[in-house]
């Protein structure tokens, strides 16, 4: 063991955009309609911001649960949301979700997220990554923490939590929320 340097990182940036439009996801086609616009160029985000979080205890030890096989309560498209709240106290690895008292709300992922290497080779190897667009009606107040959680009755357990300080959000915008965790 002597001389070893290398060790494992392990971090998790959020990234959120800012749309001044409106999407209303009820529309049928009209988030797949806003991210054409996005690809294609035509529609940028007034603003982009990116902020570090902390990984909670209880979301470390699903991954690890998650590895050894003893959990089946995987963080997948059907049982993985993010979660937006109003509450500002700064993030702690003790925490088990968002603080907020009411504003809080939770968005299913994009269709294909979330996302890793073997999903899409451009994320690079050791990359897990997750996606929500908050439309016309989602999370309209002051985003002031985040989390990614696995909804799944059996598990409501979240990864990470961040004190953003991203804003107030209106029924005028539409954000979308990026979280990756990267091992290296």
């Amino acid at each position: 063991m002597e001389g070893m340097v290398e060790a494992i990182k392990v971090f998790g940036i959020w990234k959120v955009e800012k749309f001044n439009v409106t999407v209303d996801k009820s529309i049928p086609g009209e988030l797949d309609r806003f991210w054409k616009e996005v690809q294609s160029g035509r529609l940028k985000p007034q603003e982009i911001i990116e902020k570090a979080n902390v990984l909670l205890n209880t979301g470390m030890l699903e991954m690890w649960d998650l590895i050894k096989g003893t959990s089946a309560l995987h963080f997948n498209a059907t049982d993985t949301k993010i979660g937006i709240g109003d509450d500002a106290t700064a993030a702690a690895a003790t925490q088990t979700d968002l603080i907020a008292a009411t504003n809080k709300t939770y968005v299913a992922m994009d269709s294909g997220w979330p996302k890793t290497r073997t999903d899409d080779g451009a994320l690079g190897y050791g990359v897990f990554q997750t996606k929500a667009t908050f439309g016309t009606g989602d999370a309209n107040y002051a985003w002031a923490e985040a989390v990614v959680k696995n909804t799944n009755a059996s598990s409501l357990k979240c990864l990470c939590r961040a004190a953003t300080g991203w804003g107030t959000k209106t029924s005028a915008a539409t954000w979308v929320a990026t979280h990756t965790i990267t091992l290296s």
